[in-house]
């Protein structure tokens, strides 16, 4: 006999297809749950299924060799319209299952028990049933055992369901809180552009270039995994583009990475360290015609460095200015310097500004 549809079968679909279960590959944790369920219950077949629109899907099974069946003859379909657990001590005297050919054929299944897994609206998803090719009854301690298994499958999908819901989330808040940095830069921008004041022009940019450097390490970050590395290439790509559109006219931006990956640690060092200076740069730098700013960044196993020069008009004086820290951006570069543990030179080279900086490769993700 055919299992007839669930009452809410429409709705029951619905409730399966959100646990994104069907189809997807065998996994250790449900493999170990019908291994458990057979030996316990010392039957030869066990199984977690789920019941589709048109066939029975099997996430684990243990002596049966094969991932689905078609739904005609699915015993779990008649389960699925019972209560929480359903046992049938010979298939063979069940209307249902007299007929079918998985019972009728040899060596078929006699004996069948399943515990109904069930979806977080309590509408049943499918099963996890132990078969013997003999009728047998189940003690009381291995019906109990089924059930407690039962519920620790759910229990698995429920909490896999929640994670994803919680990354989606994690996403759309990311995403609007790049958006928001890229808008609250842009708005500074357009300030600055429309201020009188010479000061307050200064310090429109100089907090517009910081928020629009944020919100390139943002959107590079904000899609890494715990323990990923950043790829260095990929952010500083995001960053030459956005300092590209608030520097003036007349200053070109370069910025080139050789080997590419770093901890979020570094990265965020290195994005910071650029910022402070190309502002420096922008702000100090006296450029005749053509203004450069350069960038150079290098990262090996055991060691990585940047290099920033500028063609200004910067001597000795300004060197010196800078080396002391004196002023809030080169305090911000030498403070970065001491937390990544690195050394921090500044020199005159005749052609404007050059600062360098290395440090210890271990926080460089191999």
């Amino acid at each position: 006999m055919k299992p007839a549809p669930h009452p809410r079968e429409t709705e029951r679909l619905r409730e399966l297809h959100r646990y994104d279960i069907l189809d997807t590959d065998r996994e250790g944790d449900f493999d170990e749950i019908v291994e458990l369920a057979s030996q316990l219950c010392n039957v030869p077949v066990s199984v977690v299924n789920f019941i589709d629109a048109d066939r029975q899907w099997f996430k684990a099974e243990i002596g049966l060799g094969v991932r689905s069946t078609p739904l005609d003859t699915s015993l779990c379909g008649h389960a699925i319209l019972e209560g929480d657990f359903v046992e049938i001590p010979d298939t063979l005297a069940d209307a249902r299952m007299a007929d079918n050919p998985l019972c009728t054929d040899e060596p078929g299944f006699r004996f069948y028990a399943g515990a109904v897994l069930k979806g977080a609206n309590g509408l049943p998803l499918g099963t996890l049933c132990v078969l013997d090719h003999e009728p047998r009854v189940l003690t009381g301690q291995q019906r109990r055992v089924l059930m407690a298994l039962s519920r620790l499958v759910m229990r698995e999908l429920d909490l896999r369901r929640s994670l994803e819901r919680e990354r989606v989330l994690r996403r759309e808040i990311d995403h609007r809180v790049k958006n928001s940095l890229a808008a609250i830069g842009s708005l500074l921008s357009m300030k600055a552009r429309g201020a009188a004041d010479e000061n307050v022009r200064e310090a429109l940019e100089d907090a517009g270039l910081r928020i629009r450097s944020l919100s390139s390490l943002h959107a590079e970050l904000h899609d890494l995994e715990h323990g990923q590395s950043v790829d260095l290439s990929s952010l500083f790509h995001r960053v030459r583009a956005d300092l590209g559109q608030l520097l003036p006219d007349d200053i070109t931006l370069t910025v080139t990475v050789g080997g590419g990956q770093a901890s979020p640690h570094l990265a965020n060092g290195l994005l910071l360290i650029v910022n402070e200076f190309v502002s420096n740069s922008v702000k100090h730098g006296r450029f005749a015609d053509a203004g450069r700013i350069e960038i150079a960044i290098a990262t090996t196993d055991d060691r990585w460095s940047i290099v920033c020069r500028d063609n200004g008009a910067a001597g000795a004086e300004a060197t010196a200015r800078a080396a002391g820290a004196t002023g809030l951006g080169t305090r911000v570069i030498q403070s970065l310097a001491a937390s990544l543990d690195a050394s921090l030179e500044w020199c005159a080279t005749g052609e404007g500004l050059e600062m360098k900086l290395s440090g210890p490769g271990d926080t460089v993700a191999a």
